[in-house]
């Protein structure tokens, strides 16, 4: 059917995406990241070990051949953010959580954002 070509992107298309996608939301974390100057050193650390490690898993989402391995990746820092977010042990001290909410907002959105990417269909390229 060629009417559902329209709902399929290409293998170009589909970089496009994940790249656009990797690159504003990078963007976007670092500009939530400017607003934590209250954050004892400790909680930065720790802040920003748990953010490379989930920006790592969601970039190996979009390029490692294996799928369910990925998923599982995913599944488990969206755990751990969850963790972050909704209980009082796991968050930063220092951090105000208007700003905390934000920066989950941020990771959850780029998250869906990559997985609805991946899970689109992708029309081979005639030759």
């Amino acid at each position: 059917m060629k009417d559902l070509s329209l709902f399929r992107s290409t293998e170009g298309g589909k970089a496009g995406a994940i790249d656009g996608l990797n690159l504003f939301f990078g963007a976007l974390l670092g500009a939530n990241l400017g607003t934590m100057q209250g954050m004892p050193l400790l909680d930065y650390v720790k802040l920003i070990f748990l953010l490379a490690a989930t920006v790592m898993v969601i970039r190996m989402l979009s390029t490692s051949e294996r799928r369910i391995y990925m998923l599982v990746q995913v599944a488990l820092f969206v755990l751990i953010l969850g963790m972050f977010l909704l209980v009082p042990l796991f968050q930063p001290k220092g951090m105000a959580v208007a700003d905390l909410h934000r920066l989950a907002a941020t990771l959850a959105i780029w998250i869906a954002f990559v997985l609805a990417a991946e899970f689109t269909p992708v029309q081979k390229a005639e030759k």
